[in-house]
């Protein structure tokens, strides 16, 4: 593949055949409004053809620029595109050719920057051979065409929450799930780092745009238990960003019936779910025991 050029952009539409969620510019603007950022779409082309799209966030110290890794934004990957009629071999080339491309560009327009990578884009020597540092992090996931194989705890807690007659519903109440969440981040003695309200007003301009589905788990009436699915009608994957659950409900089992029932009402949407993440101990033990897939992503940091 010959020299590409690459320039930035106003995260825009514009001669894209697909517009999956980390490069959406409804979601990247929504994201650029409550980071306080400036969202960016990284655009490699060859000739006239789009080859390539990635997310950037950038901010400013001392008229220096950066690449930050937003909270709300799990992945800011490599978008490939118009590719797909190559062979396997010339494909990994041509990635391979893209990717170094885009680090040499990244190396001249800054000097510090973080971002993480998705799963597809496990091919990082393009980075690492232009001195990057590459991060290895899990997340996990589940293939709708797979089974779930719950770990016998699992199932035990899974029998004895039927005896509470959880039912969950899928509708948009942004105010349960901000008062769920900031109990999960008393519980575990930390802070969001972001504003609460700000971070309302992130998750209603993504459910505007239908990028965002909330699920309710009620007990009695009385939502326990709450979850933020990114992903639109472009997107293979949706995306668990966060589950949030009353600390008593927890011991019934209502998380494991939360995550049964929230799986079984996507299946048709998407072809696989994301849990974004597998990083924390305990997190992590809990999606293995539940039957999910561990996959391998990496964060470049320079």
């Amino acid at each position: 593949m010959s020299r590409l050029k690459i320039i930035t952009r106003v995260p825009s539409k514009e001669g894209l055949t697909r517009c999956p969620l980390w490069i959406n510019p409804d979601f990247m603007l929504a994201v650029q409004n409550l980071h306080h950022c400036e969202a960016k779409q990284l655009i490699c082309y060859k000739g006239e053809e789009i080859k390539a799209v990635m997310p950037l966030y950038e901010k400013k110290r001392l008229g220096i620029s950066y690449l930050i890794c937003p909270l709300t934004a799990y992945y800011q990957g490599l978008w490939f595109f118009n590719l797909e009629k190559r062979g396997a071999n010339r494909r990994l080339l041509d990635e391979l050719n893209i990717s170094s491309e885009i680090a040499r560009w990244l190396q001249v327009h800054y000097k510090k920057m973080q971002f993480k990578l998705m799963p597809e884009n496990y091919d990082v020597r393009g980075f690492t051979w232009g001195n990057f540092k590459a991060i290895p992090y899990y997340t996990f996931t589940y293939n709708f065409e797979e089974s779930l194989e719950l770990l016998y705890d699992e199932r035990t807690r899974l029998k004895k929450a039927s005896l509470h007659n959880y039912q969950l519903e899928e509708e948009f109440l942004p105010e349960e799930f901000i008062h769920l969440l900031k109990i999960l981040y008393q519980r575990i003695n930390q802070k969001l780092g972001l504003s609460y309200s700000a971070f309302q007003q992130w998750m209603e301009s993504l459910y505007q745009h239908n990028l965002l589905t909330q699920f309710n788990l009620r007990r009695e009436g009385k939502i326990v238990s709450s979850n933020i699915v990114l992903g639109g009608e472009e997107d293979d994957r949706g995306y668990l960003m966060m589950l949030c659950t009353l600390p008593e409900e927890m011991k019934n089992g209502a998380s494991i019936v939360h995550y049964i029932s929230f799986i079984e009402s996507l299946k048709g949407r998407f072809d696989k779910i994301d849990f974004c993440g597998g990083n924390n101990p305990e997190v992590a033990r809990f999606k293995a025991a539940m039957g999910f897939r561990l996959e391998l992503f990496f964060m470049i940091k320079k």
